[in-house]
């Protein structure tokens, strides 16, 4: 169930300069991972989003492993 496709969108600034993210990564299945963090001022929002992609695909990967241990899958 890897990741396919990850986008984001940036909100308005706050008040102390920090906006509001949310990413949508979305696996082979069609399954939505929606993630939000408060970022500041010069976040390279898709180097963020890149590594957040990639812990995740490693914790899926970790689950079905799991999953076929256990004999769930």
């Amino acid at each position: 169930m890897p990741i396919v496709s990850s986008t984001h969108t940036v909100g308005h600034a706050q008040a102390d300069g920090r906006s509001y993210v949310t990413e949508l990564h979305t696996d082979d299945i069609g399954a939505v991972i929606r993630v939000e963090y408060l970022a500041s001022p010069g976040t390279d929002y898709v180097a963020v989003r890149s590594a957040r992609a990639q812990q995740i695909n490693e914790q899926l990967a970790e689950a079905a492993a799991q999953a076929l241990i256990e004999g769930g899958a």
